[in-house]
């Protein structure tokens, strides 16, 4: 097993991404993996921590994603400039830079929220990797009807940002949406009561125990609202990339200023 290690090593460049507290932020960490896979002379694992493999795979067993771990404490061990110390925080460091040098260096990167910059990096493998693939999970099929037959908005709301939710924005969103939709209605998915919404047009709060069906359903609203807020952020982007249509207008905070203009995605 260590001759193994060794060969790895002195085969490839190894970048070792991160685990993350939800299934949307490790959605980030795998695009950006798969890109630099795809781009680079690199090959991405995912560290073998028993614990956090166990949910990790959960979360995946969904979707159809390949990936592969290591054993970071065996690499650790195997190498004596103990790259792990060398961390990339990619909300630092631009994903396209480490493209240009072909060559990264071994490294851990924590890609917890892929950069509305980096869109045109998002293959169509990528997004269909990032698809359901399979739906056992349906249930509420009444409030899916209901979505895909009005000019719905989704918004996600992470039980861990309700209690400092930017209202001002949220009103904003759809103030600007209400302008460019006829009779939109907002569906707001949060698995924890919220008491206060300020928005400017009709809202549903929908609560869903399944994290999958909560995710299915934000894909298949026809416009979105990413929430500037750091646990809601992944969720709504990538309900955004995988239903891209030409009519799909999503709403995004300016603040995270991406480098071009994307065809219907209006920050504010």
């Amino acid at each position: 097993m260590i001759n193994f290690f060794i060969e790895v090593l002195k085969l490839e460049n190894i970048i070792v991404l991160e685990y993350q507290e939800n299934f949307a932020d490790n959605l980030s960490s795998l695009a950006y993996g798969k890109i630099l896979e795809n781009n680079t002379n690199t090959h991405c694992y995912y560290e073998n921590d028993t614990k956090k493999r166990k949910a990790f795979e959960h979360f995946m067993s969904s979707f159809n994603i390949d990936y592969d771990f290591i054993s970071t404490s065996k690499i650790k061990k195997l190498t004596e400039s103990a790259f792990l110390k060398n961390k990339l925080y990619i909300n630092d460091n631009k994903i396209k830079k480490i493209i240009n040098n072909k060559n990264p260096k071994n490294r851990i990167i924590n890609l917890a929220h892929f950069r509305i910059s980096d869109i045109d990096l998002i293959s169509e493998n990528i997004k269909n990797m990032i698809k359901f693939a399979k739906y056992d999970f349906l249930i509420n099929y009444d409030i899916l009807e209901n979505i895909q037959n009005n000019q719905s908005i989704g918004l996600y709301i992470s039980e861990k940002d309700i209690d400092k939710l930017d209202n001002k924005y949220i009103f904003e969103a759809t103030k600007r949406l209400n302008k460019y939709i006829k009779q939109p209605k907002l569906y707001i998915f949060s698995r924890k009561k919220i008491k206060n919404i300020n928005s400017y047009i009709k809202y549903e709060i929908v609560n869903l125990s399944d994290w999958r069906e909560e995710f299915y359903f934000l894909t298949n609203c026809k416009h979105k609202i990413i929430l500037n807020a750091k646990n809601s952020y992944s969720e709504g982007f990538w309900a955004a990339i995988i239903n891209q249509k030409d009519y799909a207008i999503n709403i995004f905070d300016k603040k995270l200023k991406p480098n071009k203009k994307y065809k219907n995605w209006i920050g504010i």
